[in-house]
This record gives structure tokens, C-alpha cells and sequence, in this order.
């Protein structure tokens, strides 16, 4: 979040040279989205669940760091209703679950972390192995460049999120993935095109 010393959109939470109002769309979807996040991507200037938070209103995000409110909140889902995205070794492919399974579901987890970090939420969260996983075989390829990635078919949480929604529900997240575009470029339009990948 913006300093005392440097001003701050009320709106999106940017600084003023990085608000990005005049460019959110407004989303729906009937899914609602829970991320879970490492405390050290909420610092991230570059996470994208901030971005994601201003598009769709049915976002709701806790920090894994907390892990009374992580229980409790996961304890109050119906695992029967709700997907982890992540690719565990009993995920089902999203592309493959037809369409009366997919009316079944009503939300979606999310693990808004590093790859290493993610998984040890994974392995060593109890309440995460209700929920039956999904993964994507076929995922588009991420244009989140402006972060290093493991490898080229690696998505940002917006990313994933917009993918698995349009899979599970059939809606539209296009205008997401235009957002984070152009949010991208407006933010950073001044790091050198040969900064982009890193951390």
C-alpha cells in the first residue's frame, strides 16, 4: 500500500502514477473465488490478486499466515461445492469435467504463492485435503512477463483464476486477462524492457 509520503488512489489502492481505475472492468460470475495468500505476495507489487480483487467482486482473499482464519474459513465449505486449483496427483483435469459436475461447484480455491511456497501450503495444510483438486491440461500460455515464472506454461493467480472460471462456469474472463494487461504495461512502462522475468 501506498506511503504517507506518496499518494495513494482511494479507489484501486495504487499510487497515483499507478492507478489503474479507468481501465477495470466490471466482472461477474456466479463462482465465488477464495485465494489463499502468502503474506509475502501481499507486499508483491507485481501480485495480481490486487488487480483480480478490483474486477470481481466475489474475490476473497486470507492470509496464509493466519491460520485460525484459514481454518476456520475452509470449515465452512461444503467440499462437495468447492475445487482446489492445484495440480496434485489426484487432480482431475478441469478441460475433462462435464458439464452437471461443473453446475455442482459453487467456488473455487486458490494458492497465491511461489511454486515451493505453495506446495508446502499444500503438503502441510490438513483442511486442504477435503476438497477434491483440479488442474489444467491445456491452460493457455501466461503473458504475465513482467515476473519470473518457473517455465512458460506457469500462470499468475489472475491467470489461473480466469482460466478456471471460464472452464467451470463457461463465462467470459477475457476482459481480465486485457486488464492485466494493460495494467501491466501502465505500471511498469518505466522498468527497461530487459528488467522484465525477474523478482
Amino acid at each position: 500500500m501506498p506511503s504517507a509520503k506518496r499518494a495513494g488512489c482511494d479507489s484501486c489502492g495504487f499510487l497515483a502514477g499507478q492507478c489503474v481505475c479507468k481501465w477495470v472492468p466490471k466482472l461477474s460470475t456466479r463462482l465465488k473465488i477464495l485465494i489463499l495468500q502468502d503474506p509475502k505476495e501481499a507486499q508483491h507489487a507485481k501480485n495480481t490478486v490486487s488487480l483480480l480483487s478490483l474486477s470481481l467482486t466475489s474475490v476473497e482473499c486470507i492470509s496464509t499466515a493466519n491460520r485460525d482464519e484459514l481454518v476456520s474459513r475452509l470449515g465452512q465449505l461444503n467440499p462437495a461445492k468447492w475445487r482446489l486449483v492445484f495440480p496434485a496427483d489426484n487432480a482431475v483435469s478441469i478441460e475433462s469435467m462435464d458439464a452437471d459436475s461443473n453446475a455442482e461447484i459453487e467456488g473455487l480455491i486458490l494458492l497465491d504463492a511461489t511454486w515451493r511456497k505453495a506446495k508446502k501450503v499444500f503438503f502441510t495444510e490438513p483442511m486442504l485435503g477435503v476438497f477434491d483438486a483440479v488442474s489444467f491440461a491445456q491452460s493457455p500460455k501466461g503473458q504475465y512477463a513482467i515476473r519470473k515464472s518457473p517455465n512458460m506454461t506457469s500462470l499468475s493467480t489472475l491467470e489461473a483464476c480466469a482460466y478456471a472460471i471460464e472452464q467451470v462456469a463457461g463465462e467470459n474472463m477475457q476482459p481480465l486477462r486485457d486488464f492485466m494487461l494493460v495494467a501491466q504495461e501502465w505500471q511498469w512502462r518505466h522498468q527497461p524492457k530487459h528488467h522484465r522475468h525477474l523478482d
